[in-house]
């Protein structure tokens, strides 16, 4: 009977554990909908966004924590857009229209149904690490890590008034004042050098404003977006790397090449079938008019 007992227990337990996991594998939503969501903001400010692609997120902080809950739109939406883009800035109803028209796109995001929701498990910096920042340059903490964002004066005027630089760090926002007066503060940017202002306070501002955006993960880290120019250069590189080797009489399998590259760049498979249904129809001397401004 105990071990009936015990099994029965452990089954409870492990069903707990699954109910925290959305039928996907996701975590389990916090809210129904985006509009339960944005609703959620007694407890601290809410960031919310449509991040291009297919999702909308809202960010909240919940117990301490902040989350992030994902919705899905459809076409709806951008029938909806569309609507406000179509309007006539020259009626003379325009604002009343775009008014009613930017409503509808709010009313419609609200409906949204929460598909999970995630928690930043990421922590700030703690008062030892902040307190390690203070008497350095913004130059060195850059080193670090950091990395400057807005900045501007606060508190009034004068003696009064305080320079705050706000500085990123994973997920993490801080507001640092530095050590400089406003003089200062504007010679140092029309010269370049607010760099080495340095840093004499410093307060967590809360999670960055881009936490709606899965690039920012919950652990802390950031996916940096790719630069589309330098994927560009890998892609023609590879293709002009390929025709060298055909003028040089090597034997090589084009297709394999094409499907190869198409894998590790999807983004320019167009480019990429463009180049090598070219080469097959004019081969690679007839292709040198179209890669000289590449060559260059």
């Amino acid at each position: 009977m105990k071990k009936i007992i015990a099994l029965i227990l452990a089954a409870l337990v492990l069903c707990t554990a699954l109910g925290a996991l959305a039928e996907d594998g996701q975590p389990a939503p916090l809210y129904a909908t985006v509009g339960e969501a944005l609703d959620d903001s007694h407890e601290g400010r809410v960031i919310s966004g449509g991040v291009p692609g297919d999702y909308y997120a809202v960010v909240t902080l919940k117990d301490g924590s902040y989350y992030r809950s994902v919705a899905y739109y459809d076409d709806t939406l951008n029938e909806l857009t569309a609507a406000v883009d179509a309007l006539d800035y020259e009626d003379e109803d325009f604002f009343k229209l775009h008014e009613a028209a930017m409503t509808a796109v709010d009313e419609y995001l609200k409906t949204l149904p929460i598909a999970y929701s995630e928690r930043f498990t990421a922590q700030p910096l703690t008062d030892t690490e902040m307190e390690a920042v203070l008497g350095k340059t913004l130059d060195q903490l850059t080193e670090e890590g950091f990395e400057i964002g807005t900045h501007g004066t606060e508190n009034g005027e004068g003696d009064d008034m305080l320079i705050v630089y706000t500085l990123r760090k994973d997920v993490y926002d801080y507001d640092c004042t530095v050590d400089a007066d406003f003089d200062t503060y504007i010679d140092a940017q029309e010269n370049g050098t607010d760099g080495k202002l340095v840093v004499t306070g410093i307060n967590l501002a809360g999670i960055t404003e881009w936490g709606f955006d899965k690039r920012f993960h919950t652990d802390g880290t950031v996916e940096q977006p790719k630069d589309p120019f330098a994927e560009f250069g890998e892609v023609m590189s590879a293709v002009l790397d390929l025709f060298e080797k055909v003028k040089d009489g090597e034997q090589v399998d084009v297709e394999a090449f094409a499907a190869s590259l198409k894998d590790a760049h999807p983004d320019y498979a167009d480019m990429i079938d463009m180049y090598i249904t070219a080469y097959k129809t004019l081969g690679v001397d007839g292709l040198s008019s179209m890669l000289a401004p590449v060559q260059q």
